[in-house]
């Protein structure tokens, strides 16, 4: 598949190629997102199941919205 045009403009991967070796470009070169406040310590799973609960509770929520429409 070719990309052309304006879209094939906007793609910028930060210089860092497909032939770039493992070992020279480092981990960091692998890395899709930089850990921002990432989960630390003994809450982090107490904070990882609130946010499933929270986010079950939403979908449920938007699936009664979406029975009650049609």
């Amino acid at each position: 598949m070719r990309i052309e045009g304006a879209a094939a403009l906007t793609l910028d991967f930060g210089g860092v190629t497909t032939t770039t070796p493992v070992a020279r470009a480092g981990r960091a070169a692998l890395r899709l997102a930089v850990p921002s406040g990432g989960l630390r310590g003994p809450d982090k799973y107490k904070v990882l199941e609130q946010r499933r609960r929270r986010a079950q509770i939403a979908a449920r929520r938007l699936l009664d919205l979406i029975e009650e429409a049609n």
